[in-house]
């Protein structure tokens, strides 16, 4: 196409987006049948653990469901997600490979609060698996905290009466929030270093039971003359 100066008007370039990936887990439903209690079990019904400490997963300590053989069937599944995501940006995955660091089961029960907006440290890519889930169940959040486009200070910022808002809607260039649905059966994978929570939007009917954890990504050992990535850990010297 040869770019004149009366083609060129109006036209928008859209640069820089960012990716998030939803892709199937194939074995979800024999896994689903059966794991599912005991996953349960795993860390949320633990009797020795406080109240207030099953909010949050993490400070459980009990975040190595990657080291049971059992649940193998569900890690191999999701690593063909991580590789399809590569794909997508059009990195060669072949040269990769994908540990699994951390992985923990999240059941957010009728009486519990959202997910506070937080970030993964010390990881590359992290998942949440959609063990069960409905219609009713609390959305992913993804945030942007800097919107290049937002030209002047709050100028994408909103009120609940709308009265004196400077946008007259959302879209893609002027949002710095975006919802996944959590449908069940699939994983949802998104930068570590992303903004996320999870937000009610119904009330809910029946307990939201994911599978989350975070992913490094590491350089196959047969590649030692690649600059980019990590090496394996096997090449690592600990002090």
């Amino acid at each position: 196409m040869q770019y004149t100066r009366e083609n060129l008007k109006h036209q928008v370039y859209e640069i820089f987006p960012t990716i998030i990936y939803r892709g199937e887990i194939s074995c979800h439903k024999e896994f689903k049948e059966k794991y599912q209690q005991e996953l349960c079990e795993y860390w949320h019904y633990a009797e020795d653990l406080p109240r207030e400490e099953l909010q949050s997963p993490e400070n459980s300590g009990r975040y190595f469901l990657h080291h049971n053989s059992k649940y193998e069937i569900f890690f191999k599944c999701l690593s063909e997600n991580v590789r399809q995501y590569l794909r997508v940006l059009e990195v060669d995955d072949t040269l990769l490979n994908v540990h699994i660091t951390k992985s923990w089961v999240n059941i957010h029960k009728e009486d519990l609060p959202n997910i506070k907006t937080h970030i993964h440290n010390c990881s590359d890519i992290s998942f949440c698996y959609y063990l069960n889930s409905d219609e009713t169940s609390d959305k992913l959040c993804l945030h942007q905290q800097n919107n290049n486009n937002e030209v002047s200070d709050f100028m994408f910022q909103t009120t609940i009466s709308g009265k004196y808002n400077l946008i007259k809607k959302y879209n893609k260039y002027n949002c710095n929030n975006y919802y996944v649905s959590p449908v069940e059966g699939t994983v949802v994978l998104f930068p570590s270093n992303m903004m996320h929570s999870t937000v009610q939007m119904h009330e809910r009917k029946e307990n939201r039971i994911s599978l989350c954890g975070d992913i490094t990504l590491t350089l196959r050992k047969d590649y030692l003359k690649c600059e980019y990535s990590r090496l394996d850990p096997s090449l690592w010297r600990q002090f």
